[in-house]
């Protein structure tokens, strides 16, 4: 008799088991917004955090690292190491050009009167012969004496610009040979110049070795060389080259 009520109440509770699934399901009493409302709130507090949320930076830092976060994300942390070209001797090189840039940009807009040598190449355009003719005129009419040589493109148009601020006592051009030598344009442009020293020891020679012994005597004359030219104008460069090395200010503009 146990064994027979045992079955039956076998039978029962699995047959009520698998009818659980099909029976139909009694509908939930509706519920308020706010009562809606907490639910979520629960439920979403009751939901584990996603895996990168669970991530937490470094607080040490690796020597030769420093921390940067990417932007647009808190939690995304990057190492990034030191430059290794970051020597004390190049912050120092660094230091000293800026230092130097610096100096050049004082002494041009500084209040005491100087002697100026502005030097360049035949070949420039109109644009750039304004922009040197206005430069003579306005270091001539500071009070500033500008040197120059006698030759088409830059040093005509330094030779314009010094002739405009009605000061020719400020304004000195020397020939890289005698004056018969130079082209009738020159000729006709320096004529109006008091202070023209030429240079007659240098007729036998060609014009490009005059203009290099031209070109230092100028140097040697003034303590500021403003230069004009491209890469690829030898004469010029040379010049500066030789400028820096007996410490004369140098200011070179290229053109290309």
């Amino acid at each position: 008799m146990v064994l027979r009520y045992s079955g039956v109440a076998l039978v029962l509770w699995t047959v009520n088991y698998c009818c659980v699934g099909f029976l139909p399901r009694t509908p939930a009493p509706p519920r308020s917004p706010s009562t809606a409302r907490r639910a979520l709130d629960g439920d979403a507090d009751a939901r584990p955090a996603p895996p990168h949320e669970l991530y937490a930076a470094p607080r040490a830092e690796r020597r030769g690292e420093r921390k940067t976060t990417l932007e647009g994300d808190s939690r995304v942390v990057t190492l990034e190491k030191e430059d290794p070209f970051s020597s004390p001797q190049l912050k120092l090189e660094k230091s000293t050009g800026m230092e130097d840039m610096l100096r050049e940009l004082r002494e041009i807009q500084g209040s005491a009167n100087r002697t100026y040598c502005i030097l360049g190449t035949r070949h420039c355009s109109y644009l750039h012969q304004q922009i040197i003719e206005l430069l003579s005129y306005a270091l001539v009419l500071s009070g500033n004496h500008v040197y120059t040589s006698g030759a088409a493109g830059t040093n005509a148009a330094a030779i314009r610009g010094a002739l405009r601020a009605n000061s020719t006592e400020l304004l000195t051009v020397i020939l890289p040979q005698s004056r018969s030598k130079q082209t009738e344009d020159c000729q006709e442009l320096i004529s109006e110049v008091t202070q023209v020293v030429q240079m007659p020891e240098n007729d036998a020679l060609s014009l490009d070795v005059a203009s290099k012994r031209c070109n230092r005597r100028l140097v040697k004359e003034t303590e500021h060389l403003i230069a004009f030219a491209y890469h690829d104008s030898k004469t010029v460069v040379q010049t500066t080259i030789e400028a820096k090395e007996m410490d004369k200010l140098v200011t070179v503009m290229y053109l290309d």
